[in-house]
């Protein structure tokens, strides 16, 4: 087996296992540090929420809403890594397939 088959078929697998959690948790840390960052001019969700507040003055439902709107981005970006840590672990495949199983059958 060469350097570089044994890189893609075994070391990369491994070290993307042990490394997807930490980046997952990185990137949704992120995403919640971006509601910060329109404190200092960049117009994301939390800017716009504030111009909408400005010009409709119902802070609750913006803020509200733009709270719903962060959710569900971590919610994706969660079941995304959750997706691809289970598609990188063959004995985590193994284990959600079996619960899959034994909750549809019936007896």
């Amino acid at each position: 087996m060469s350097g570089f088959l044994q890189f893609r078929r075994i070391v990369f697998p491994i070290a993307m296992r042990l490394a997807l959690p930490a980046y997952g948790n990185e990137i949704m840390l992120m995403i919640k540090a971006t509601s910060l960052a329109s404190t200092i001019t960049i117009v994301e969700v939390t800017g716009l929420a504030k111009q909408i507040i400005s010009a409709t003055f119902r802070p609750v439902e913006v803020f509200l809403v733009a709270g719903v709107i962060y959710l569900t981005i971590n919610f994706v970006i969660g079941v995304a890594v959750s997706l691809v840590e289970t598609w990188l672990s063959p004995h985590l495949r193994s284990q959600s397939i079996l619960r899959f199983r034994a909750t549809t059958t019936t007896h």
